[in-house]
């Protein structure tokens, strides 16, 4: 009896398993993925901008000025180069 009763048990487990694994598939083809997001805006001047002032004011002046929402930019925690012997140049 004791085998009949595992036996049952076990038709009755696999069966499950059966119409759960049948009913567990889903079509991607309907499956509509998002467009991945924008990727971040670089909001920190990188290091070989601030070599020399002349690189920097080229570095600024890449930048879009239009956007009036954009993130402020982070200078690196070094000093900006400078030079005794160039003029200053206007943004």
């Amino acid at each position: 009896m004791l085998t009949t009763r595992t036996s049952k048990t076990t038709v009755l487990a696999l069966s499950a398993a059966a119409v759960l694994a049948a009913c567990g598939g889903s079509d991607d083809a309907d499956v509509v993925t998002p467009p991945p997001p924008p990727p971040p805006m670089a909001t920190a001047v990188p290091d070989s901008a601030v070599a020399s002032s002349t690189a920097l004011v080229g570095y600024l002046q890449a930048q879009k000025s239009d956007d009036e929402t954009a993130e402020a930019l982070t200078l690196p925690s070094v000093d900006v180069a400078t030079s005794e012997t160039e003029e200053p140049r206007s943004l």
